[in-house]
C-alpha cells in the first residue's frame, strides 16, 4: 500500500468520528467476525491466524483516511488480541506490526485496539466480540453508553473552565456534566450487578493482553483510558505543591496517549486552567455568605462530585473483587493495580470534603 496517499487529518467532532468509524468496514470484517467467538472457544490458532492474515491483507487499498484506519484498527485488534490470548505473539504474522504502526499514524492514536475501538466504535448492527458470552455483549453496550454520555459532560466542563464562580452560566454547565456522569455511574453499576468477578477475570479479561508495538508495550482497553480521566483533569487534579501531584502527573503521562486526538487536545486545554473545584471554592470564599449565584454554583458542583463518588467507590470495590481472585501481582487491563484506584478515590474524597466545607461557609450546598 502507498501510505503517502492516505488522507490524514480528517477533523470530525468526536461523536461524529466514533459513529463514522462504527459504520465503516474497510476490511469487510463483518462477514467474518461472527466466526471469531467460536474460534476463540475452540482455541483454534490455525483458524485465528488465517482470519488475522486475511484481514491484514485486505488493508491494502482499503484504508483511505482516519475513519477507515480506525475501523481497521478495531477489527485487527479483535483478531490480534485473540491470537495473543492463546499464546501466539501477533508479531509472527508477517506485516501485522508494520500495519498497526501505519494505522496508528493515520488515526493519530495508539497503534492497537483501545476502549474506543472496543466499545464506542463497535457497530451495534454487526458487533465484534471475543466471546459468545451475554456478559461481554452487556459490557460492550454499557461501556458504549457510558462513553457517549460523557461526551457532553466533557464539553460542558471545558466550557466552564474560564468562568467565574458567580457566572450565571456555570450552574447549567455543571448540571449538564452531572447528567452525563449520572449515566456513566449507572452503567458501571449495571456491569457490577451483572458480570461476576470470575466471569470477567477468567472469561473476558484474558482477551485484553498488553501488546508490544514498535518496541513499546501498549496496554489493552481499560478504564484509565476513558473520558473520566478528562473529568478529573478539568475538575479535581492536584495542583503544584500538592504531594499527590507527582504521582498524578505520572498517571496522566501514561494514560493521556490512549485518548483520541480530540480528547488529548481537550486535556491540554484543561491543563492551561486551574482545576475547577479548588478554584471555584477559593473564589467562593471571597464572596459574602449566601450570595445566590455562588450558592447555586457550589450546589451544582457538589452534586457533580457526589456522582463522581457514586462511580468511583463502587469501581474500587469492583476492581478489588476481580483482583482478589487473580494470581498475586496481576494487573488490570490498563496495566494498573488497585492502588491507583485508591489514590483516585482519596483525591475525589478530599476534594469533596473541601467543597462540603465551602458549601457550609457559603450558606448553601444541598445536603444529600
Amino acid at each position: 500500500m502507498n501510505w503517502e496517499n492516505v488522507m490524514p487529518g480528517l477533523a470530525l467532532p468526536m461523536r461524529d468520528l466514533d459513529r463514522a468509524v462504527a459504520a465503516s468496514d474497510p476490511l469487510d470484517a463483518a462477514r467474518d467476525a461472527p466466526r471469531l467467538p467460536a474460534l476463540n472457544r475452540a482455541a483454534d490458532i490455525a483458524g485465528l491466524t488465517a482470519l488475522a492474515r486475511e484481514w491484514t491483507s485486505r488493508a491494502e487499498g482499503a484504508v483511505r483516511d482516519p475513519v477507515t484506519a480506525g475501523a481497521a484498527l478495531r477489527d485487527l485488534g479483535f483478531a490480534l488480541a485473540s491470537l495473543e490470548r492463546h499464546g501466539v505473539d501477533y508479531r509472527t504474522l508477517p506485516g501485522a506490526e508494520e500495519l498497526l504502526l501505519k494505522l496508528g499514524a493515520v488515526t493519530e492514536e495508539v497503534p492497537r485496539d483501545s476502549v474506543y475501538t472496543y466499545a464506542l466504535r463497535n457497530p451495534e448492527t454487526a458487533p465484534r466480540s471475543f466471546t459468545e458470552l451475554p456478559e461481554e455483549e452487556l459490557f460492550i453496550r454499557e461501556v458504549r453508553t457510558a462513553g457517549v454520555a460523557l461526551r457532553p459532560a466533557v464539553d460542558a466542563l471545558t466550557e466552564a473552565l474560564p468562568a467565574a464562580v458567580h457566572d450565571p452560566s456555570l450552574p447549567g454547565l455543571l448540571a449538564e456534566a452531572t447528567a452525563g456522569f449520572t449515566v456513566f455511574a449507572q452503567s458501571l453499576l449495571s456491569v457490577k450487578r451483572t458480570i461476576t468477578p470470575r466471569t470477567f477475570s477468567y472469561e473476558m479479561r484474558p482477551y485484553f493482553p498488553p501488546m508490544t508495538v514498535g518496541g513499546q508495550v501498549l496496554y489493552a482497553p481499560g478504564g484509565a483510558q476513558m473520558t473520566p480521566l478528562l473529568v478529573d483533569v478539568a475538575l479535581l487534579r492536584p495542583e503544584p505543591g500538592d504531594p499527590r501531584e507527582e504521582w498524578y502527573e505520572g498517571y496522566l503521562r501514561e494514560n493521556l496517549p490512549y485518548l483520541p486526538a480530540a480528547y488529548r487536545d481537550a486535556a491540554d486545554a484543561a491543563r492551561r486552567h486551574r482545576p475547577l473545584l479548588p478554584r471555584l471554592v477559593e473564589e467562593a470564599g471571597r464572596h459574602s455568605p449566601g450570595t445566590p449565584a455562588v450558592v447555586r454554583t457550589l450546589t451544582e458542583l457538589r452534586r457533580l462530585t457526589q456522582e463522581l463518588l457514586r462511580f468511583r467507590l463502587p469501581h474500587v470495590q469492583l476492581a478489588k473483587a476481580n483482583m482478589a481472585i487473580r494470581p498475586d501481582g496481576s494487573l488490570g487491563s490498563g496495566g494498573y493495580t488497585t492502588d491507583s484506584l485508591d489514590r483516585l478515590a482519596e483525591l475525589t474524597l478530599a476534594r469533596h470534603r473541601l467543597l462540603t466545607d465551602a458549601c457550609a461557609a457559603a450558606g448553601g450546598g444541598e445536603e444529600r
